[in-house]
């Protein structure tokens, strides 16, 4: 086997992980979505090996621990799987699923350094928090493309989080610039009406969402707007409810288009069969709900498209960081943005200043955009030009992009359209929306922990839930 080569950026951001560990116990590196964080990862745990040192490797999803486990074999190493179905073995360095290690703990031996993956799920109090608490005296290297929580707070010990330091690695416009990520064309609606929606965790309710964004109009214009901007490319389209994907991947299919949908009620393998069909094109579109946020590596994927609206910047830079991955004759990544979260959260180039002490939450975008009235294509508002078709913008046009006037015409009509003629009815009229339990979805005791984490439940809850359904 070949020996690995890390890139340049890579090396530096291991030399900065180093200096920053001589100084301070728990520290975050970042780095975006595609930069090649798993190879770091991989990288670390050998060099820790490598001096005696035993290393534990954390992750939440079934697919992150296969991959983690193939990196980490990619390096020489052969690690202990904590997960469902392996047996500890006993090697020096083991990679984890949190929930199966937090019920292990005191079968485990304590590691000399923890390598927690997706480092923004750590928050005092969860399954995460409770792993890091239980071996205070080893080192801590988190790894994320985004350095907050979902709910923009801090990473930080001031924030109530656990790093001391944080390590930058380079920017996603850099990498851009680079070769090293697609470029993105972003197509946005600056109509929707995000801000309407009630807020349930600090996120937007997803069952309102889907109701607001998963009409039949909505969803015919996003298969036209897929069949004009990235067929035969093919695309993640990110949807608010397991329904809600179902029904898109139905609308996709009456198109003649190839789809499917998956959820965290999807079997293991019949999802890894069909993410697996992505990247051989027998999947064209694969619309997901809450399953393909983070982890998922298909390079040749050609696009998003995002009918979920997000308040939260991580998850937005998640979902749009899938389509980012170069590939052979990959020259861009095309965003298709139905719900207006590029106007909330900015373009995912801009450049971004992250801290460990999070951010305040804001209603509008962290980073004013604008689009192009000829091709719809959204870009930074103090552009002269539109990076998509060069329509050079007038002055008028300037100014009403900086007064939030948006013109929409064209094709864009039909989804203000589409959404003026599903406007909620008068409040007399309007019917008790229908709720669904919090555990909907979740057939095993893994699933409902995974939704505990998710959604912040307090410690306990999907030990109850499971322990009810036991006497049913």
């Amino acid at each position: 086997m070949a020996p690995i080569v890390l890139r340049d950026y890579q090396q530096q951001l291991l030399a900065d992980l180093r200096a920053a560990l001589k100084v301070h116990r728990r520290v975050c590196a970042v780095m975006p979505t595609g930069a090649g964080k798993g190879q770091t990862i991989g990288a670390i745990a050998r060099g820790a090996a490598g001096k005696g040192r035993r290393v534990l490797v954390l992750a939440h999803r079934a697919e992150l621990i296969e991959q983690l486990t193939a990196t980490v074999q990619a390096w020489g190493l052969e690690p202990d799987v904590i997960a469902p179905g392996h047996r500890l073995q006993g090697r020096q360095v083991a990679v984890g699923s949190v929930q199966t290690v937090v019920r292990r703990l005191a079968l485990l031996p304590p590691p000399d350094l923890i390598i927690q993956d997706e480092a923004h799920h750590l928050v005092a109090g969860n399954v995460w928090g409770r792993v890091i608490n239980a071996w205070p005296e080893a080192h801590l290297i988190g790894k994320t493309a985004t350095p907050e929580r979902l709910d923009g707070k801090g990473l930080g010990v001031e924030a109530g989080g656990y790093f001391e330091a944080l390590v930058l690695g380079p920017s996603a416009a850099w990498l851009v610039e680079q070769g090293w990520l697609a470029k993105p064309r972003v197509f946005s609606w600056p109509g929707a009406r995000n801000s309407k929606l009630r807020r349930r965790m600090g996120d937007f309710d997803l069952e309102e969402a889907a109701r607001a964004f998963g009409d039949r109009a909505a969803i015919g214009d996003a298969v036209s707007h897929y069949q004009r901007r990235l067929h035969p490319g093919t695309a993640i389209c990110f949807c608010c409810t397991i329904e809600h994907a179902e029904q898109m991947a139905a609308a996709f299919r009456a198109a003649g288009i190839r789809a499917a949908a998956v959820s965290g009620s999807t079997p293991a393998e019949e999802r890894k069969r069909l993410i697996a069909g992505l990247g051989t094109g027998e999947v064209e579109v694969l619309s997901s709900c809450m399953i393909i946020s983070e982890g998922t590596d298909i390079p040749s994927v050609g696009g998003a498209i995002l009918m979920r609206p997000t308040a939260s910047l991580s998850l937005y830079l998640q979902m749009v960081g899938r389509a980012l991955r170069p590939a052979p004759g990959k020259q861009e990544a095309v965003i298709l943005d139905h719900v207006g979260n590029a106007h909330r959260h900015g373009l995912p180039t801009d450049e971004r200043e992250w801290n460990l002490a999070g951010r305040r939450r804001r209603d509008g975008a962290s980073i004013p955009i604008k689009d192009c009235p000829v091709c719809f294509c959204s870009c930074p508002s103090a552009a002269q030009q539109c990076p998509d078709c060069g329509h050079l913008f007038l002055a008028d046009e300037r100014d009403e992009q900086r007064r939030g006037l948006q013109q929409v015409e064209g094709e864009l009509v039909e989804v203000t359209g589409s959404a003026a003629r599903h406007r909620p009815k008068p409040r007399q009229q309007q019917q008790r929306p229908r709720r669904t339990h919090p555990a909907a979805g979740c057939r095993t005791f893994e699933e409902l922990l995974e939704r505990e984490q998710e959604r912040g439940y307090k410690p306990g809850w999907a030990r109850h839930v499971w322990a009810a359904r036991q006497q049913r």
